[in-house]
């Protein structure tokens, strides 16, 4: 699932297909809010968000029957019209059309996959999808709670339905942040980041490894050492780093220790500075996207190059998501002296 996962959020896809079980409730609002998001959304090699195809259907739909009273109510609330929609039947043209599908549940995406074997690679729970790779597969529960299904709202009251459409709002919205993150990432894409790079003797072989990945990127950097195995003392060059970063002279800082819990102590010392310990790729899309992290910290001695690679690629090219997660970024700026 992992590197389905990976594969499928490395480009924007050119058809997105939403699955629910009646096509009348979950799966048309989420169409239509993952339609008006793509709006916004530039694509890549010339193909503007607009030009993504988005539609839904039902594993058990009532052919032609309209959106639900109360989704069509709770949708006008948000400023989208789907009252037009007609439910639609799950077909396997359907399926092979689309680059990317997303279920409701967990349970949706097993039927679909049970149904179309051949899709499996591009079927996802639109939580799990969210919430970026992890859980066993099949079950759509992701770390952190990022996984789960979004609840049927169907012959429920009106709040049922907001309550529905709140947490596919929220998916929405963290999935869009990945695929904006995917623009800005790539071979030769990110020239415009100013990296402040540091290890210790522990981190010096993986920070050396890193470079070469950072030359690829295309990503501008500045190795503040150390430049050798012998024995250094890591707050020297955590701390360094972190002040470059603090006083903007980099967008971001790698440190790399043996554990990376020295590093990032250390580099949390410095008002401003949000280091984050990573060693999955789900840990470094959150650290970014919730916690707005300016520092990424690695331990070279329990994560290999290859898990490493990954991480820093994630990290560097997802953004902060903001809303509410900016309002408890200010909350620790002011419990620094509100600098």
């Amino acid at each position: 699932m992992y590197a389905d996962l990976e594969k499928q959020t490395s480009k924007l896809p050119k058809k997105i297909l939403v699955v629910c079980t009646g096509n009348t409730c979950r799966s048309p609002m989420a169409e239509a809010m993952l339609r008006e998001s793509f709006r916004s959304l530039s694509g890549k090699g010339g193909r503007d968000g607009a030009d993504i195809q988005v539609i839904s259907a039902g594993l058990a739909a009532p052919e032609g029957e309209p959106a639900s009273r109360l989704a069509v109510e709770v949708m006008k609330e948000r400023n989208l019209d789907i009252s037009g929609h007609r439910a639609r039947s799950i077909t396997r043209q359907l399926v092979e059309d689309a680059d990317l599908i997303l279920t409701m549940t967990a349970g949706h995406k097993r039927s679909l996959v049970a149904m179309y074997p051949e899709a499996e690679g591009k079927v996802f729970s639109m939580k799990e999808f969210a919430a970026g790779a992890g859980g066993k597969p099949g079950d759509g529960d992701g770390p952190g709670g990022g996984g789960g299904d979004i609840p049927d709202p169907f012959g429920g009251s009106i709040e049922a339905y907001r309550a529905a459409a709140d947490e596919i709002g929220d998916a929405v919205e963290r999935i869009i942040s990945r695929f904006k993150g995917i623009e800005s990432c790539g071979a030769r894409g990110m020239v415009s980041m100013r990296v402040a790079l540091g290890s210790d003797h522990g981190g010096y072989l993986l920070k050396e490894h890193l470079k070469s990945i950072l030359d690829d990127m295309g990503v501008v950097y500045e190795d503040f050492g150390t430049f050798s195995e012998e024995s250094v003392d890591y707050p020297d060059i955590g701390l360094e780093v972190a002040r470059r970063v603090a006083r903007g002279e980099f967008d971001r800082g790698v440190l790399i220790c043996g554990t990376g819990i020295g590093m990032s102590i250390a580099a949390n010392k410095i008002p401003g500075i949000r280091a984050s310990l990573c060693q999955d790729t789900v840990t470094a899309r959150l650290a970014r996207e919730h916690n707005d992290a300016n520092v990424l910290t690695l331990g070279g001695r329990i994560i290999g190059p290859v898990v490493a690679e990954e991480i820093l690629k994630v990290w560097l090219s997802t953004p902060f998501s903001g809303g509410r997660h900016a309002r408890r970024i200010e909350k620790i700026t002011l419990a620094e002296g509100g600098r």
